[in-house]
């Protein structure tokens, strides 16, 4: 009998400083093992032959600390830096499309954290192994090796190494939803389910810094289209219209309630808000809540005109993202809520908002919303507090690679690091505990050894501080290259 299987995106699948990678770190990883499961053999999870996909930030820099040493000299930065970055991207580009991350894995099963990174709501009822291979083919066109280029639709890559991992012909056309019920139909019956999804509904707003928003007049053209159902079609857009959210949500709790028995326990994140997170920097005037501008998160506040000339996101523009996150969470009560006892809502959009150091009035002693957390969890002693600085969510950053703030989110300042997985960890488990899950208990969580295997925690990387001081220095022309990117 199957006793836990995760669905989600980036944060349930374990995402880190730009890459998927360590899926043994994964939240759900750390459920699994805090209930006495074995991991990988009691609960199967996927593997990524190198650094991870697309490109892994702190890989990428302690690639650098070998050839260029602890600081990057002014020759460094015009000469040898885009060379070994060339290298290093071509590496990551070989590995994926055509060496070893790119071929079949030996499991023929169906993994039990079956999370895939940038996945929406409609895209785990939607997108298949036959649908990643038709993304990877249009992405890649007609040049197989670019210059200065990572793996072409990377997210569709990772999603068929997830869905399909012996790439047969026979599961061409699982979604997640195909393998959850084989999970279900092999083992007879699942205690726990964890369901994450919603997050990249709203994401792309704050990573592209630009708001697009989808109105009911384009649902309505998706509809006479024939693409409303599309995922390619629906990422022409970083905002979600609500009405299309409720009925992507509804059709995906309608579908996972066919498939599961009445016994499971489901457990249901709601959506953070993703202003929240470092991946965006406050400019200008703030009001207690909200700056006047968000720009990129090595903008300098200091350094700036109003209103900036580089991308950034206006105050009424996150004010109606947020808007929109609560729109999304009040649908997911609401559709969770008609379920029954079996379903409940883990609130992981309101862990985020007690963690906010600048709307918590907390800038002075950015530790104290986690000192505050812990205690309110009856944790007054938690581990996390015994760490120097005590961890918060602002941008991490070091000196001479010692960490001075931040810490639960990772080096693209949008995912969690290990510690901060742990948290989420901790959230599921307690609810999970609640609802009478067998050999749920947070108090099982191994924190000495999430600790000891955070690696930004224990060794940040030397040239860290290097990189921002340089981007907010000349934070024009890293917004230039990171439009390219995004």
């Amino acid at each position: 009998m199957a006793k836990l299987v995760a669905i989600g995106d980036s944060l349930t699948q374990g995402f880190q400083s730009g890459a998927i990678f360590r899926t043994d770190l994964a939240y759900p990883a750390l459920i699994a093992r805090a209930m006495g499961l074995r991991v990988p053999r009691e609960f199967p999870i996927p593997s990524f032959a190198g650094s991870g996909l697309p490109i892994n930030i702190e890989d990428l820099l302690r690639s650098l600390e070998q050839s260029l040493g602890e600081e990057i000299s002014t020759w460094e930065w015009v000469v040898q830096l885009p060379t070994l970055l060339n290298q290093y991207v071509d590496r990551v580009e070989d590995l994926y499309e055509r060496g070893a991350g790119s071929r079949s894995a030996s499991y023929g099963g169906c993994y039990h954290n079956l999370a895939v990174w940038g996945f929406k709501v409609i895209d785990s009822m939607t997108v298949s192994s036959a649908y990643c291979d038709q993304a990877i083919n249009r992405a890649e066109g007609w040049l197989e090796d670019d210059f200065f280029g990572l793996p072409a639709a990377p997210m569709y890559r990772t999603a068929k190494q997830v869905l399909n991992p012996r790439f047969q012909a026979s599961r061409a056309s699982w979604t997640q939803m195909h393998n959850l019920k084989a999970i279900v139909q092999k083992d007879g019956e699942l205690d726990a389910l964890i369901l994450w999804l919603g997050s990249n509904d709203c994401l792309g707003t704050v990573i592209d810094l630009s708001l697009n928003d989808m109105t009911a007049a384009d649902v309505q053209r998706l509809v006479q289209n024939g693409q409303v159902n599309d995922p390619m079609a629906r990422r022409d857009w970083n905002l979600t219209n609500p009405s299309l959210f409720e009925r992507d949500f509804a059709a995906l709790v309608e579908t996972v309630a066919k498939i599961i028995l009445p016994s499971t326990q489901v457990f249901v994140g709601t959506v953070p808000h993703v202003t929240i997170p470092p991946i965006t920097q406050g400019l200008g005037a703030f009001d207690g809540k909200y700056f006047e501008y968000y720009g990129s998160f090595f903008a300098s506040p200091y350094n700036t005109s109003e209103p900036p000339q580089r991308r950034h996101l206006t105050k009424a523009d996150v004010i109606a993202i947020d808007q929109r996150v609560d729109a999304f969470n009040d649908i997911i009560r609401n559709v969770v809520g008609r379920q029954g006892q079996a379903w409940t809502i883990v609130d992981t959009g309101a862990m985020l908002d007690a963690l906010a150091v600048k709307r918590n009035n907390s800038t002075d002693a950015p530790g104290l919303p986690l000192i505050e957390y812990c205690r309110q969890q009856g944790r007054p002693d938690h581990p996390l507090l015994s760490l120097e600085p005590v961890p918060s969510i602002l941008r991490f950053t070091t000196h001479n690679a010692t960490r001075l703030q931040g810490g639960l989110f990772s080096l693209d300042c949008i995912h969690p690091t290990t510690i901060g997985y742990g948290l989420i960890a901790e959230a599921f488990l307690t609810a999970m505990q609640t609802a009478g899950v067998a050999g749920a208990n947070p108090l099982r969580l191994d924190w000495p050894d999430i600790i000891v295997h955070d690696t930004l925690i224990q060794a940040p990387p030397v040239l860290w501080d290097d990189i921002l001081t340089a981007a907010e220095h000349n934070a024009g022309l890293w917004d230039t290259l990171l439009s390219f990117m995004t």
